[in-house]
């Protein structure tokens, strides 16, 4: 079905920007509301061969459960289940974010302990 191959080539694609992602990277991190939803796009920062690379990580809704929120912790949470379920890269490899400078993400990149750009 077509559902399906979606998904297989979502998993393919996963697998090759995991095979790319070095050892250390940045995030990059845009979020917005619809409506009532907030959602979350979180991009890798990194270089190959002089080239930089922004592949798109994940595009998702935040709020999936009921006890899940819009804070710092919230965000970092998130991050720390998407990177090793889907890339194998753990959040301390992270070396920076790139995000608005607003009070959620300044206190995600102090809980990281990585400075914040932007």
């Amino acid at each position: 079905t077509l559902i399906s191959a979606m998904e297989s080539l979502t998993r393919i694609v996963e697998r090759c920007i995991a095979a790319e992602l070095p050892e250390r990277f940045g995030l990059i991190l845009d979020g917005w509301s619809h409506a009532s939803e907030h959602f979350l796009a979180v991009f890798a920062c990194y270089k190959v061969r002089g080239v930089t690379k922004t592949p798109l990580l994940s595009m998702a809704p935040l709020l999936n459960e009921p006890d899940e929120d819009l804070s710092a912790r919230g965000h970092m949470e998130f991050l720390a289940e998407m990177l090793p379920r889907d890339f194998g890269k753990q959040l301390s490899d992270c070396l920076f974010v790139v995000g608005d400078n607003c009070s959620v993400n300044r206190l995600l990149a102090t809980l990281m302990g990585v400075p914040l750009v932007g």
